[in-house]
């Protein structure tokens, strides 16, 4: 893919990651993984965990990552500023213009839609999370009904034990301890994987 192409791509991704990095998981995986095949399924995965480990936003840390893979240090760089392009335009058109849109019920209208649009995008961001790393074998609508229909056809359903243990307990945590640092949590999930997950 070429570095224009890489921009391109990168700037279509910069216009709709409103709600944050979250909600691009699904295009992500729609376009670099299904589509162009950037990445594997098990490597969008691990880049994933990567993301969350290291500094700075899901979305960038996936535009430097896949753009180093595609064109070296200058992919990196392009794809990072095509995600970064549209937020820097955004942004300064929003505080020209904030004081004036700031009361206009279009606007208002605008942001409480999309709120709910957000929440499903990083619902369904959840769920990829899931089958990335709960479930051995991918959980779709079909899977799920040929196993309540007890279908002989059906792939064999299981669920690892210890990420799902992880995750529940990483929420817990999350719940009740609202100013628990998620560095901790994060590094400990990673320690204990290390461990135990094979």
């Amino acid at each position: 893919m070429s570095l224009f192409s890489i921009y391109l791509l990168f700037i279509k991704y910069g216009l709709l990651s409103f709600g944050g990095g979250y909600v691009l998981v699904m295009l992500f995986i729609h376009d670099l993984v299904e589509k162009y095949k950037l990445l594997t399924s098990s490597e969008f995965g691990n880049l994933l965990a990567i993301a969350q480990m290291t500094p700075g936003p899901i979305g960038i840390n996936t535009a430097t990552y896949v753009g180093y893979q595609t064109n070296g240090i200058l992919g990196g760089i392009t794809a990072t500023i095509g995600l970064l392009t549209p937020a820097i335009f955004l942004v300064l058109t929003a505080a020209f213009f904030f004081q004036k849109w700031e009361n206009s019920n279009v606007v208002k209208g605008l942001l409480y839609g999309m709120r709910p649009a957000t929440l499903g995008l990083i619902i369904s961001a959840v769920l990829i999370f899931a089958n990335i790393s709960i479930f051995p074998t991918p959980v779709t609508v079909d899977t799920v009904k040929a196993h309540l229909l007890n279908d002989p056809a059906a792939q064999a359903f299981s669920i690892r034990l210890i990420p799902l243990a992880l995750a529940i307990i990483s929420a817990l945590i999350m719940a009740k301890f609202k100013k628990v640092n998620i560095i901790y949590i994060i590094a400990g999930s990673a320690l204990l994987g290390a461990l135990f997950i094979r």
